[in-house]
């Protein structure tokens, strides 16, 4: 061991970074000068692996080590420690030589003993046992006694703390809806909802905030605003202000999301101490978290579905959890919705789950050609047809061509013709009588004059009177022409056709299969199709619980809330009722559903409530945005506003299938780029 006085402990220092190769690590209360600087150089110079302790008790330390300390550090890419009850000095090089003594890392402590205070030292290297007793010391004060003052530190967690949500004065330059991290027991995870920033040398509201001593006193705000001042000395005195001692300070609001401990994600019941410093959440740590369930355990089945924002951590959501309690996908027309649901879910829930059957509810004819390049895909076409599934809706269409008395009234005529409509049209692909005669042949068996009727133009044939009687067959080509004209030449006559797909949609063992609605003119005949197809899907997964998931695309047109357009939303309506009963007993047959819209106010809210996961695209519409605030639990009203704002491809993911509601970008595989939703897709 050499012994060291204050003539010689900053050469012995020196040299021992000249003659260095691989690390330096320093731990000095106090650190500033000429000399530390010097020291730093030559371990930038040889690129050394740099970690410096340093005390921070009290504000007396941070005026003493001041700014350009911290400087130099940084532009040597060294590590900083801070530790409130440092003392100890001594220098490790490359974990092979020590000095220790008295004297703190600045001017004074270095200089030689004529002008700086009197020190005393020891260097030693000689003995490993006793080099590693002081690596070891180091170590210990870095791991069990100090906080990094790491990149990524963005702050400090004010008065008060919350279980649920806290403050934090920003450092660093930070977005809403970044995710930061506080290590307590395990990292409790917050999302940035709001930053706020103060001028420390102006004005807090006198009319909504308490006089804060950080700020600027009240009575200065007296002075200036009084009534007996001029306008412009007014805004001269402001300008004046302002630039006298002007300090921006910026405060973040987070939310907590949970607290991530042994890969479990739980809420904390407890708040945790204010002053705590604030970090950036890590990207293991993001990823860690965002593939947990609702209950905070690991995903079943964790989908990637796109990215946080600015990020590379992945977003995912339980497609268990989905199957088992439905999903919405809602988003104005250009959001990247449609995209999402085309290139993102359907192929990753294909690949994931081996055994789903996906059934595509396609009302305008937009998914097979974007479907069919990524996965084999059968598409079912309708044609122009009309489809009756109640006798009612036959008397309808008879009563809109203008025969009103051939099913109404308490005629023998109208009562015949509604019990054989009755006797053929059924809400069912088995008894229906269109699955074997087009319903042309139907109309046609229809009775156009009773017994009374006959009788008399007998009588009046023998008397030779002339009246004018319509005959029974043009009545009925009356009937068919108009409704022809109405709804397409094929419209009476496609029924058996019609059914055929019905069947093959119902059997398809394929894996997706599109269901295209855009050729069919009357919107009753769309929500009779979906409804006769539900209904057969519901019945049989009763028997084979075969794995099954039903996308409702455009799903107003097929489950409205008040009636959409033309489309019922009455008892009437058999998509309607279909789609309420998957929705409410699907998941104990394992039938998924997933309803797609870009107007959910006019969607049935019984059917959104029972939508337990949702992904939110742009939404500008109030009242759309009013009915996402009724039916979407988990996320809070701040995120639900945020919608209207959200660029293209942008997304907020809530509900079940999510450990907490977060904000994603989404990206699909295409060739082999990650790419966004380009702008024209819906």
């Amino acid at each position: 061991m050499e012994f060291l006085t204050s003539d010689g402990i900053y050469e012995r220092v020196k040299d021992s970074a000249k003659n260095a190769s691989k690390s330096l690590k320093l731990a000095s209360a106090w650190i500033r000068g000429k000399y530390f600087e010097e020291l730093i150089d030559i371990a930038k110079s040889k690129n050394l692996d740099i970690q410096i302790i340093l005390r921070a008790s009290e504000i007396k330390d941070s005026e003493i080590t001041d700014a350009r300390v911290f400087r130099k550090i940084k532009e040597a890419g060294g590590h900083v420690y801070l530790c409130d009850r440092l003392h100890a000095k001594f220098l490790i090089i490359d974990e092979s030589k020590v000095v220790l003594g008295s004297a703190n890392y600045t001017d004074s402590g270095l200089s030689d003993i004529s002008t700086g205070n009197i020190e005393v030292g020891a260097h030693y290297s000689e003995d490993p046992a006793q080099v590693k007793q002081a690596i070891d010391y180091f170590e210990k004060i870095k791991n069990e006694y100090s906080y990094p003052l790491k990149k990524d530190l963005v702050g400090f967690v004010l008065n008060p703390v919350r279980p649920q949500s806290f403050e934090f004065i920003l450092l660093e330059p930070i977005e809403i809806n970044s995710y930061v991290k506080v290590d307590e027991d395990g990292e409790v995870l917050g999302r940035v909802s709001s930053i706020y920033s103060y001028n420390t040398s102006f004005f807090a509201n006198p009319f909504s905030s308490r006089e804060s001593e950080v700020l600027a006193p009240i009575s200065d705000f007296k002075k200036i605003f009084s009534n007996s001042k001029d306008p412009d000395w007014r805004k001269f005195a402001i300008y004046s202000y302002l630039n006298s001692n002007s300090g921006i300070v910026e405060i973040a609001t987070v939310e907590v999301v949970g607290k991530l401990k042994d890969s479990k994600l739980d809420m904390p019941q407890r708040p945790f101490e204010a002053g705590k410093p604030v970090y950036k959440a890590s990207e293991k740590s993001l990823e860690e978290a965002l593939k947990s369930n609702s209950s905070g355990f690991k995903m079943e089945k964790p989908i990637p579905i796109g990215k946080l924002k600015n990020s590379d951590t992945k977003v995912y959501f339980d497609a268990s959890e989905v199957l088992k309690r439905h999903l919405l996908v809602v988003g104005t027309t250009g959001s990247g919705k449609s995209y999402f649901v085309k290139k993102k879910l359907i192929p990753e829930l294909s690949k994931t789950i081996e055994d789903l059957q996906i059934i595509v509810f396609d009302a305008h004819g937009e998914y097979y050609e974007e479907i069919s390049p990524l996965q084999s895909a059968q598409l079912i076409t309708f044609e122009e047809s009309l489809f009756p599934v109640y006798a009612e809706q036959v008397q309808e269409l008879i009563k809109e061509a203008g025969f009103a008395r051939l099913v109404t009234g308490n005629s023998n005529l109208a009562r015949d013709n509604s019990s054989m409509l009755e006797k053929y049209i059924r809400p069912s692909v088995q008894s229906s009588e269109l699955c074997k005669r087009s319903l042309e042949e139907i109309l046609n068996e229809l009775k156009v004059e009773d017994e009374k009727q006959k009788t008399k133009k007998s009588k009046d044939q023998d008397n030779h009177t002339d009246i004018e009687v319509e005959e029974p067959e043009r009545i009925k080509e009356q009937i068919n022409n108009l409704l022809k004209e109405l709804y397409g030449e094929n419209a009476l006559s496609n029924q058996q056709q019609t059914c055929d797909k019905i069947k093959a949609l119902i059997n398809s063992d394929k894996k997706i299969v599109i269901a295209d609605f855009s050729r069919l003119t009357d919107p009753e005949t769309r929500t009779n199709i979906a409804g006769l197809v539900l209904s057969k899907i519901f019945n049989n997964n009763k028997t084979n619980r075969k794995r099954r998931l039903v996308i409702i695309e455009e799903a107003h047109n097929f489950a409205p809330e008040r009636g959409y357009g033309d489309t019922s939303s009455g008892k009437e309506n058999l998509s309607l009722i279909m789609i309420r009963k998957i929705a409410s007993e699907g998941r104990k047959f394992n039938l998924g559903l997933a309803v797609i819209t870009q107007r959910p106010a006019q969607v049935s809210k019984y059917v959104l409530s029972q939508l337990n996961t949702q992904v939110l695209f742009r939404i500008v519409n109030s009242s759309d945005l009013e009915t996402l605030k009724t039916f979407i639990e988990q996320a809070r009203e701040d995120l639900i506003s945020g919608l209207s704002s959200l660029t293209t491809g942008n997304a907020l993911i809530s509900g079940t299938g999510v450990p907490f509601s977060t904000f994603f970008e989404v990206v699909c595989q295409d060739s082999k780029q990650d790419t966004k939703a380009p702008d024209h897709m819906a």
